[in-house]
């Protein structure tokens, strides 16, 4: 399939995912204790993310699959 027709055949659905991450953004953003007066890590991992997918790295959902896997160490056997 080339470029073209996987957007026209995506885009839609895209289009739909961009609006609900910004959906869940405004409701973060509205709530109490707001993203700039509460500071999560999560939310640095969404802004982290965002900033890859606007790039035009290659590997994109692999690269953000690593931004939200767990870094932690393995327990010791």
């Amino acid at each position: 399939m080339t470029a073209k027709e996987t957007l026209d055949r995506q885009f839609l659905e895209m289009r739909w995912r961009c609006l609900s991450l910004a959906a869940d953004l405004d409701r973060i953003q509205r709530g109490d204790g707001s993203p700039q007066t509460v500071k999560d890590s999560r939310l640095d991992q969404f802004r982290e993310a965002v900033k890859l997918l606007l790039s035009d790295s290659p590997n994109r959902a692999e690269q953000v699959q690593m931004i939200f896997s767990d870094k932690t160490p393995r327990p010791e056997p």
